[in-house]
């Protein structure tokens, strides 16, 4: 199945622009979410415009990826613990400048993790045939896959952040799938155009975020977990 990789480079330009990290561009002040467990402002983590084909949201929505980075270490891996959040803003409702993050009465904002812009999408076959799609959606039926499918370019970081095609998962596999189909997702460490590489935040070192977005919801809900 064809899947989109992003290319990355170090700081990006102001804007709406694709990004991890960063502040994000012209978000609304009340829309900056709160972690459940902490109750401090969690960190932006991305902002990524609709963009044909590589990241097919509904026309003039944006992405906005946050997770809580406080050293209280909240279940920021968790599906649903609260710790986390993967919401889309009308690009129509988004102001000119970059949005501050609030801060917390006692401890002050929360971190502003590295910025890596986007530069470039690449297309290429993700190595899964269309047929065992659901297989990826499985815990049981994908160990049952050849290792050539279920890890056909055995983890190498260059695969493991992209857009669309099958879930890339780490090798203990389906531990968490929500409802609908993966959107994206983004490993730990990427690697930066003209060499070297980038920790994103923190996953504990060597877990991937999946985005995954459930089109049987009228808007469309997105969820966000990490694997390790």
């Amino acid at each position: 199945m064809i899947s989109h990789y992003p290319r990355f480079r170090e700081g990006a330009a102001p804007g709406l622009v694709p990004k991890l990290g960063g502040l994000p561009w012209g978000l609304p002040a009340r829309l900056w979410p709160v972690c459940k467990e902490c109750g401090r402002p969690m960190s932006h983590f991305a902002q990524l415009p609709a963009a044909a084909p590589e990241l097919p949201l509904a026309q003039g929505e944006v992405l906005f990826l946050f997770k809580c980075e406080w050293d209280s270490v909240c279940s920021f891996w968790e599906l649903d613990a609260g710790a986390n959040t993967a919401f889309t803003v009308p690009q129509s409702a988004l102001g000119a400048l970059a949005t501050e993050p609030p801060a917390d009465a006692k401890d002050g904002p929360p971190a502003v993790l590295p910025e890596l812009g986007v530069v470039g999408w690449r297309a290429d076959d993700d190595g899964a045939p269309p047929e065992l799609e659901e297989a990826f959606y499985d815990d049981a039926r994908y160990f049952e896959l050849p290792e050539e499918l279920a890890h056909p370019h055995n983890w190498a970081s260059a695969w493991r952040t992209k857009s669309g095609g099958v879930p890339y998962w780490t090798a203990n596999g389906v531990q968490q799938s929500p409802p609908g189909r993966m959107l994206l997702q983004i490993d730990n460490w990427v690697e930066l155009e003209g060499g070297g590489t980038a920790e994103v935040a923190n996953f504990c070192s060597d877990g991937t975020a999946y985005v995954f977005v459930d089109h049987s919801q009228s808007p469309p809900a997105y969820s966000m977990f990490i694997n390790r």
